[in-house]
């Protein structure tokens, strides 16, 4: 009786008698009124989203799915293998240090580590704390026979990946991935965990098979992060019985029902792992749900109460120094609505200009930092910096104007603008190698000779195994071809279908065409009248018209063609009617074609957030820079080079940098002010 007072069954009334002998009659009357009572309790309030994130992490940490376990557990999912070398250690800018996951395979955490390192309770207070970066300049890779043994890149930063902003998502430095969710499977299928373009299918089949027959034994479901992972009975919180929602497995047990609250995940996300129509791939998208739900916990600081950058519901960050700063000098926040990132950033830069005694943070009054070892401080060292970060170029700067041109690619306030730039690092670290202006010289193929020889040009995907990925790699001595081009890989890739419509409407943005403007619109004599302006002398225009521009499947149709004249305006009349009346319309520019626009995507790279950056280095896509101070001079040297013509595809903001010496620190101090106390 002890024991069945304390437990409860996993199985609806009707088959609980077939759990015991007839002489258990009345014991079995007492078990199900203690399941009913259990389950009805108000206490019992399942937390299905805190639950998914919890298994989220659980997959996240996975070291199971990857090519070497397969090779070395001979098809049993909970066989104990020799570890991983490539997990054994860590690699820093100084050295090495113990892997978190020695003796174990790859997994997610290894390249995106949080306070493995750091000062959170699973920290070893050993290399600092991590926004899930590691401490690479690239991250090693499972040893194959293929010559990889680094990344293409730098490990990003997953914290604020998945912010939610008025624009396409791209993720990965090249803006491969359009969805967190393919991602994920890409990951969990791609190189990063061993697995080759031709092996994806094994992949995807192995990956199932670990979540179909892991017994629940392992560390991570009885010991890792402190035990969060396991209800009380070792071994219950097998894949299949979280999957499933622990709902109709014969014979099972369960404690209090109140337990289950780290593991019962959404209805939405379960599967039956018993399930004969279960397939692989359901079981893969379910697992990658998970993780994706875990990788949106993943935000900085944030008010509970603020209201989203062009709408309402996303909180307002208030973790760093300079979101202290705003607070207490009554400065905003985020931009007003329909006010762009552009305007925000110069309308706050007019404040701060306008404070005539402002009031700066201090340590320990307003804050105090434990991750970090920089005091919490805001004062007027960084708000110096803050004026050259906002500050753009005006048309004749001089020698020592302070400008830092940085919040056009780094908007506020999430301080990127989510899209792509050259930034040199590709030029500088081709350069170093095989010598001065040689990356201006490299042989680049044109649209036409990329796109009909894939193997030779483009990267390895499951569709094209074997191609050389040349424009994909690190650059090495002995291959003057290799180098990493970034979005010029994925632009018009065929093999990379999900993320074109993202980049065909932001690049106008990275060709730096001007957008039209509508205006002085009247009627007049019966007749509607209205003027665009902002456009490129002589480049073609179409005018769009719609009834009803609120529908998710509003029908543009082109009603005029033309040219804008040598002032890049035109003037546009229509006769007022029953049909004109009610529509709306809009301007959209012809952009030039895939050949005309492939050389424009040489070399460039996604846009970084600054926050907490002290987080996250080293820095730049090849994690050559380990300071801030290092990518600032950077960039310095680079604008100067820019505006002499010297390299190749320049980003068109690049020339507008006027930074002397002495304005390294007090900009190197407000983008440290950006740092905050990021934990687990």
């Amino acid at each position: 009786m002890g024991q069945s007072a304390r437990r409860v069954s996993a199985k609806n009334s009707s088959s609980v008698p077939k759990l015991f002998p007839s002489a258990c009659t009345y014991s079995c009357l007492i078990l199900l009124a203690l399941v009913s009572c259990a389950w009805a309790d108000n206490d019992f309030l399942p937390n299905f989203a805190g639950a998914d994130l919890n298994i989220g992490e659980r997959l996240f940490l996975e070291t199971r799915f990857s090519q070497y376990f397969f090779t070395n557990s001979a098809g049993d999912p909970n066989k104990g293998i020799p570890g991983d070398p490539v997990v054994a250690k860590l690699t820093t800018t100084s050295g090495f240090a113990a892997g978190p996951f020695a003796g174990q395979a790859m997994n997610c955490r290894q390249c995106h580590l949080v306070d493995e390192k750091g000062y959170g309770d699973f920290g070893d207070h050993t290399l600092g704390n991590r926004t899930y970066a590691d401490f690479a300049k690239r991250s090693p890779v499972p040893q194959r026979d293929d010559g990889h043994t680094v990344t293409t890149r730098n490990a990003q930063p997953l914290v604020d990946a998945l912010l939610p902003h008025n624009g396409p998502l791209f993720l990965h430095h090249d803006g491969q991935f359009a969805s967190v969710h393919d991602l994920i499977i890409g990951t969990l299928t791609g190189r990063n965990y061993g697995w080759k373009p031709e092996e994806y299918a094994t992949a995807v089949h192995h990956i199932a098979s670990v979540i179909r027959d892991d017994d629940g034994m392992g560390d991570l479901a009885v010991y890792a992060r402190g035990g969060r992972f396991m209800i009380q009975e070792p071994g219950f919180t097998a894949y299949s019985n979280v999957f499933s929602g622990f709902t109709d497995y014969q014979g099972s047990y369960l404690f209090d029902p109140r337990s289950l609250t780290l593991d019962l995940i959404s209805p939405e996300r379960q599967i039956d792992m018993r399930a004969f129509n279960s397939t692989d791939e359901q079981i893969l998208d379910a697992a990658a749900s998970l993780i994706e739900a875990y990788l949106r916990n993943l935000t900085f600081s944030q008010a509970t109460n603020g209201v989203d950058f062009f709408g309402v519901g996303t909180p307002i960050f208030n973790g760093s120094p300079f979101d202290v700063f705003l607070v207490k000098n009554q400065l905003p926040q985020l931009p007003q609505t329909n006010e762009t990132a552009l305007e925000y950033s110069d309308r706050l830069l007019n404040l701060v200009n306008q404070l005539p005694n402002p009031e700066f943070v201090t340590d320990p009054n307003d804050g105090h930092f434990e991750t970090h070892k920089q005091t919490f401080r805001f004062g007027p060292k960084e708000l110096q910096g803050l004026k050259i970060f906002l500050t753009r170029a005006p048309s004749v700067p001089g020698k020592n104007s302070k400008v830092g041109n940085c919040s056009v690619c780094h908007s506020l306030p999430a301080f990127t603008d989510f899209i792509f730039h050259n930034t040199g690092a590709t030029e500088q670290e081709y350069d170093l190698i095989h010598g001065s202006g040689a990356f201006k010289a490299l042989y680049i193929p044109d649209f036409a000779t990329r796109q009909s020889n894939y193997d030779a040009y483009l990267p390895p995907t499951p569709q094209h195994p074997h191609a050389a990925g040349i424009f994909e790699s690190p650059p090495l001595r002995g291959n003057r071809n290799a180098t990493d081009l970034g979005l010029w890989n994925v632009f018009a890739n065929p093999d990379f279908p999900a993320p074109q419509p993202g980049i065909a409407q932001i690049l106008p943005q990275l060709l730096g065409l001007p957008v039209p403007q509508i205006g002085n619109a009247k009627v007049e004599e019966g007749h509607f009248t209205f003027s665009v302006s902002n456009g490129v002398p002589g480049g073609t225009f179409y005018l769009l018209a719609t009834a009803d521009a609120a529908l998710p499947t509003a029908n543009w149709s082109i009603i005029a063609t033309n040219t804008f004249d040598e002032s890049g305006r035109f003037d546009f009349t229509v006769p007022v009617s029953l049909d004109t009346s009610s529509r709306l319309f809009r301007v959209s520019v012809k952009l030039p074609m895939p050949d005309g626009v492939l050389p424009r995507t040489i070399a460039l790279f996604k846009t970084p957030t600054l926050r907490d950056l002290a987080h996250s280095g080293p820095y730049l896509h090849s994690g050559r820079m380990n300071s801030i101070e290092g990518v600032l001079r950077f960039y310095q040297k680079f604008s100067v080079k820019a505006r002499r013509g010297q390299v190749r595809n320049a980003d068109s903001e690049s020339g507008k940098i006027f930074l002397s010496d002495s304005d390294i620190a007090p900009l190197a101090a407000f983008i440290r002010s950006l740092d905050e106390d990021y934990t687990d």
